[in-house]
């Protein structure tokens, strides 16, 4: 869920006069709570920032795994995967970078320039406490080997699904079902890419013309960025 890439417009129509509809070939795609798809920065620059939004996301993906989106054999490899680092770290693991952010959160006025301006960042946005807390619970199970307890409250059900979903199928009815999921909860365009952009799925044996009668074109508004992308080109 983290790696998603978010391409989208939002297409606004002239104040003051009528909606015209629109002939075009778009499917529907909803916006979910965490993810508008016509909106390209609304999961990274406005949703994950509130605090309660960071926990929900740990909360979900400690459900999932996180041993099963990274490994620590990952975490350990220098340079740090992540992208967008600051060059005074840029050289260092990721495990590295974590325990140097715990380090340095009681002290920020006097961390490294990266460490001082990423607490300060968070401290702005009202969610240092918060980052500080998960990093600590991260490193106690990803490299004490502790056993992490799970918030069900909080977990992400859509989230979990979606990534399932996005992993292939598992047989053709469980594919089936995926696309019917999919369409109930207004993705009609990740369902359409699911029947013919998704790889994982080019070898389902389904009638997928059949199922395309069954998604709705959108008349309004154009051009989501669907939450599963076509990855076929």
């Amino acid at each position: 869920m983290r790696r998603l890439k978010y391409v989208g417009l939002l297409i606004l129509l002239s104040c003051g006069t009528q909606r015209e509809k629109v002939d075009n070939s778009y499917y529907i795609e909803r916006r979910l709570s965490f993810y508008d798809p016509y909106n390209p920065r609304f999961t990274t620059e406005t949703w994950i920032r509130k605090p309660e939004n960071i926990k929900i996301a740990h909360e979900t993906f400690k459900k999932i795994g996180y041993q099963n989106l990274f490994s620590v054999a990952e975490l350990n490899q220098a340079p740090c995967w992540i992208p967008g680092l600051d060059e005074g770290v840029r050289g260092k693991s990721c495990k590295n970078i974590m325990d140097s952010l715990i380090l340095t959160y009681p002290t920020i006025e006097t961390a490294d320039k990266y460490f001082r301006e990423f607490w300060l960042r968070r401290r702005r946005e009202g969610n240092d406490s918060i980052v500080f807390e998960i990093l600590k619970e991260l490193k106690r199970g990803l490299f004490d080997n502790q056993q992490l307890t799970v918030d069900n409250n909080l977990v992400n059900d859509t989230v979990i699904n979606i990534l399932r979903i996005k992993k292939g199928p598992i047989s053709d009815e469980t594919s089936i079902q995926y696309f019917d999921y999919l369409k109930n909860i207004g993705l009609h365009k990740s369902a359409y890419n699911l029947l013919y952009e998704w790889t994982p799925y080019e070898n389902v044996k389904w009638d997928r013309e059949k199922l395309k009668q069954g998604l709705k074109k959108d008349t309004v508004r154009c051009c989501p960025t669907p939450i599963i992308e076509d990855n076929s080109k």
